[in-house]
């Protein structure tokens, strides 16, 4: 579950603490994660070209064209600049910009327009799944092979996201993909080294673990705001109307009960320093009111 905790108000806030009860619920659900991944996984079987169209099949199709499409899209009127009396069916692959937007048209129900003669359900259908599989197999054809390397930071967190929505700071996992820092000479190629690859693993280590939710033992986790934020002024992030606090993004391990503590910045004496009557300190989660101390 990944929210944002907002602490908004007057008072100065000094740090944030959150507690997770030993008595959580459960863990992130696996369900969601294993839709994700069935949607990225990548095709490892093979692609396998399909029988060219015959030659009956282009002429019923262009006839098709010629009695629905061709009265209004020719050179002569240039209705909507498209000129489906000139696209050569044999090789839509070819013009797979006019043909894209011809199948994008007639999903649409936009094509022909209403008023005109149309063709049957099942002629415009067939129409349709021709023309996408003509653009299919041409786009299969003509994309050349992908070159491998490893995922950057920026790339790896993307995937994370994607495949176990959960989003995570890169930059505390893997090394910098700068090669001038230092950590590999190869970082500019983004190929890899024995050394990236223990990165890489242990990355998938503790971000698995951060997945799946750890419910045996509470667990504590401080956010501290800067001893020189500005508590006058608007934070970014937080709800118009207010002043001062901060805003911090926590990705909660599992369903359960948490607790939150809010220290003020305080004097020699641990006094609350800034205590001001009538003001008061809100704590949101993902927008939410939590608590509202005066």
């Amino acid at each position: 579950m990944n929210t944002k905790l907002w602490v908004a108000g007057c008072a100065t806030v000094m740090s944030v603490a959150m507690v997770s009860a030993q008595s959580a619920q459960t863990a992130r659900q696996s369900e969601p994660v294993s839709k994700s991944a069935q949607q990225i996984a990548p095709q490892t079987a093979p692609l396998k070209a399909k029988a060219p169209a015959s030659t009956p099949d282009i002429a019923s199709q262009r006839a098709l064209l010629d009695q629905y499409c061709v009265t209004c899209h020719n050179e002569k009127l240039k209705t909507a600049n498209l000129l489906l009396d000139q696209l050569d069916l044999a090789h839509l692959g070819d013009h797979a910009e006019v043909g894209e937007k011809v199948v994008r048209k007639l999903h649409a129900a936009m094509m022909p327009p209403k008023g005109m003669k149309r063709p049957d359900a099942a002629a415009l259908d067939s129409l349709v799944r021709w023309m996408e599989g003509e653009l299919d197999r041409a786009a299969v054809t003509n994309v050349p092979a992908p070159g491998l390397h490893r995922l950057n930071r920026t790339e790896y967190g993307n995937a994370i996201r994607d495949l176990l929505a959960l989003d995570v700071d890169a930059t505390k996992f893997l090394p910098p993909d700068d090669s001038t820092r230092g950590f590999d000479n190869i970082a500019g190629a983004l190929t890899m080294s024995p050394a990236l690859m223990e990165a890489y693993l242990s990355a998938a280590g503790k971000i698995s673990r951060l997945a799946i939710g750890d419910i045996n033992a509470p667990t504590q986790a401080v956010f501290d705001a800067p001893a020189d934020t500005a508590q006058n002024f608007h934070v970014e992030g937080l709800p118009f109307g207010t002043r001062g606090g901060m805003v911090t993004k926590y990705e909660f391990p599992a369903d359960g009960e948490y607790t939150f503590n809010v220290k003020g910045v305080t004097g020699y004496f641990q006094a609350v320093l800034g205590q001001i009557k009538g003001e008061q300190l809100e704590v949101m989660v993902d927008g939410e009111r939590v608590k509202l101390f005066d």
